[in-house]
């Protein structure tokens, strides 16, 4: 009877001291598109995948075109505490963002939304931004980068809080 007794309180003891209490649930954010890019209010543009990681290619476009781009980031159980989004050459395109208002509405007074640098409190786990891209003169160098930081804390295993990619948007000559 000891020898069962004892067991189970070996078997309770090794339990109790196996549990995590910190309850760490981290996931790696994640950013897309919530809709196509569409071109000049109407044409949907298709992306595909380059052989380069993290690089998209969106279909081409003309000089002159404007797309209009729905983005979602998401921290899924981590709350976001920033979006990034820069062009290659403000010669080439130009992005028009919303009423500067309306960012300051969810945007901490620290960010930069000349420079593309959207600063949240990390209050809010996902994220819906949308803008307008113009493209000003033909290249076949024009790109986007996109980017997502969340508060997730890897300790012990692999994970990042960070996640980007690149689109590259090649413009060529309107004919």
């Amino acid at each position: 009877m000891k020898t069962r007794f004892f067991i189970l309180l070996g078997l309770i003891t090794l339990f109790f001291t196996g549990c995590d209490l910190e309850g760490e649930s981290n996931y790696t954010p994640d950013i897309w598109f919530y809709k196509d890019p569409v071109a000049n209010g109407s044409d949907t543009l298709s992306f595909y995948l380059t052989d380069a990681s993290g690089v998209l290619k969106l279909d081409t476009i003309n000089e002159g075109d404007t797309v209009f781009f729905q983005m979602v980031a998401n921290g899924y159980t981590n709350n976001l505490k920033g979006f990034y989004v820069t062009e290659s050459s403000d010669s080439v395109s130009k992005i028009l963002l919303p009423n500067y208002n309306a960012l300051d509405s969810v945007f901490l007074p620290t960010s930069n939304y000349k420079e593309g640098k959207f600063l949240m409190d990390g209050t809010k786990s996902i994220l819906l931004f949308s803008f307008k891209y113009v493209a000003k003169k033909a290249s076949l160098n024009a790109k986007l980068t996109f980017s997502v930081v969340s508060d997730a804390n890897f300790k012990d295993f692999a994970g990042n809080n960070s996640n980007s990619f690149v689109l590259k948007t090649p413009i060529v000559e309107k004919k």
